[in-house]
């Protein structure tokens, strides 16, 4: 019904459109019963209940009601004999008519109220989607106003003032993800792919099952990514143009094991101590009920990393 959604709303119940649809169904209507009475079929009202709905649902109540008095009125001249003449009908005509405008009356109520209903639900949709709107570029200022705060109070320290206006970005940017999605998912593919976006996508490559995470997993393993990534870029796999990342993951119901392996870079060594990045990946994932193991091998970077992503 979706589809059907602004041309409902375009229908006014009192309009030139809501009377040539009322027009066309009952016309409709009656070319169909008079091609069942050529096949031997006499019922009289069968094929204006279709007309009825159709129209009510299209054009609204009036168009419904004026399916059924078209209906009443050809049937009682067309279809009563002697043909063609408004006769006095008997007790059992009129039991017919009665039962087809009570039967007719009830289908144009239900519509009425399923159309209501319907148009109803559209406005909140738009209302909802344009608060939405609102919200996401009140977030997109709230981040743009915190990177500029820190960035003007450590004017004098360029470095950190990077490293955290680039975790606050990529916050934002897992937000906007989340944002843009109808289910309020977002494929953990995407994520990566996010992270890369400033950088060779060719020097990722990734392997795993659809999977998709829940809006809270995402900003924080966009962060986590974002370390990495940053990480990478200074003094793995992607400080030259030959490296690169290979990341596999596979999912146990909502526990997802991730492999994050950085090759053909330059040799690593273990950190003489843990930096504040390694903290950040740390707390994140075990805020998702998961955790990493730091591999520095010497052929590249290897994380294994376990989260949840509902």
């Amino acid at each position: 019904m979706d589809r059907w959604g602004p041309l409902l709303e375009g229908i006014k119940p009192v309009s030139f459109a809501a009377f040539a649809i009322a027009l066309g169904c009952l016309g409709l209507a009656i070319l169909l019963r008079q091609m069942f009475v050529a096949l031997g079929v006499s019922a009289m009202f069968p094929t204006y209940y279709p007309a009825v709905l159709l129209a009510s649902l299209l054009a609204g109540t009036p168009a419904g009601i004026g399916v059924i008095t078209g209906a009443l009125l050809t049937a009682w001249w067309a279809y009563v004999p002697p043909y063609y003449e408004f006769n006095r009908l008997d007790s059992a005509q009129v039991a017919n008519f009665l039962l087809f405008a009570v039967s007719s009356g009830c289908v144009v109520l239900l519509s009425h109220l399923y159309r209501d209903a319907f148009l109803r639900l559209r406005r909140r949709d738009r209302e909802r989607e344009l608060l939405l709107h609102e919200l996401e570029h009140r977030g997109r200022n709230t981040y743009a106003v915190v990177e500029a705060i820190v960035r003007n109070t450590l004017v004098n320290d360029r470095a950190s003032a990077d490293a955290i206006a680039g975790r606050v970005r990529a916050v934002s940017s897992a937000n906007d993800l989340v944002n843009q999605s109808d289910t309020k998912t977002v494929p953990l593919k995407d994520l990566l792919s996010l992270e890369f976006a400033l950088n060779d996508k060719t020097q990722l490559h990734t392997a795993g099952p659809d999977t998709d995470v829940s809006p809270d997993a995402a900003r924080k393993l966009g962060l986590v990514f974002h370390e990495l990534v940053t990480n990478a870029m200074k003094h793995g796999a992607l400080s030259n143009r030959d490296g690169r990342v290979a990341v596999t993951w596979r999912a146990e119901g909502a526990l997802v094991h991730l492999l994050w392996q950085e090759q053909d870079g330059p040799q690593v060594l273990p950190p003489q101590r843990q930096g504040f990045g390694s903290v950040i990946v740390t707390q994140s994932l075990k805020s998702l009920g998961g955790d990493i193991a730091f591999n520095f091998d010497s052929s590249g970077l290897r994380c294994d990393m376990r989260f949840n992503c509902g």
